[in-house]
């Protein structure tokens, strides 16, 4: 396996969820972001050649240049590891909501109305 120089680019989730699959042989799915999206089908084959095994799934997300990956431990430590990698992430982080940074009552300008009645014609 290749030397651990991409792992700072991996979130502490991420890398507790790989630890914890080691042990008990579950998969762990996470968004890689790489640097280069030539690169993925090569870095995939040279990842499913090292561990022996392919990822349970992969899915590219083009616009994001981000791959999802789904996969034992040992493929997803190896995915990161490769220096095409510039980070990873856990996908199941917690949802939080964005604080505002000031908040303050807002005024809306009053604006007129388009009277609602209409004009009536005169009969003759």
């Amino acid at each position: 396996m290749s030397a651990p120089h991409a792992r700072s680019n991996a979130d502490a989730r991420l890398l507790r969820q790989l630890d914890s699959a080691a042990s008990d042989g579950s998969f762990v799915q996470a968004w890689v972001r790489l640097k280069s999206q030539a690169a993925t089908k090569r870095v995939v084959r040279r990842v499913e050649q090292r561990v022996g095994h392919p990822a349970d799934s992969l899915q590219l997300l083009p616009n994001l240049g981000a791959l999802v990956v789904r996969g034992s431990s040992a493929f997803v430590r190896e995915l990161i590891d490769q220096p095409e990698i510039e980070s990873a992430h856990s996908t199941s982080q917690p949802l939080t909501l964005i604080q505002p940074v000031e908040s303050r009552e807002v005024q809306l300008p009053r604006t007129r109305r388009p009277s609602s009645r209409r004009k009536r014609r005169p009969r003759g």
